[in-house]
């Protein structure tokens, strides 16, 4: 969903061959991942297509990209993580954060902004 949404930011159209290339997964994984998104109703997709998302999944993709850019921030401007190892551990991070969490995490970066890393 994240990959959909910001290739869809860059490129305007996203395809098949741009979610595998930006996730460094072969061509039937998203084709297959692509599938059950449609069922879900969380993009329009018809084979050899472009894929877009639906207003539920624009949403949706919404809130995942701004969990990333929290977890992201948090680890490169409070831990001072390099960028790599930031991104690497967002993703990761975002998959199985609870709103709970995401909202203490949100409340201790604006409560704590003279913590961040120069």
């Amino acid at each position: 969903m994240e990959a959909i949404y910001l290739i869809k930011k860059t490129k305007k159209i996203v395809k098949v061959k741009d979610i595998a290339i930006a996730l460094k997964i072969k061509l039937p994984s998203v084709t297959e991942m692509i599938r059950k998104l449609s069922r879900k109703g969380l993009v329009k997709y018809e084979k050899y297509g472009y894929i877009e998302l639906t207003k539920k999944g624009e949403l949706l993709a919404r809130k995942i990209y701004k969990k990333h850019e929290i977890l992201f921030n948090f680890l490169t401007k409070f831990l001072g993580l390099d960028k790599k190892t930031a991104l690497q551990d967002a993703c990761k991070m975002e998959h199985g954060l609870s709103k709970k969490t995401l909202n203490k995490l949100i409340k201790f970066i604006k409560n704590n902004k003279n913590l961040v890393k120069k």
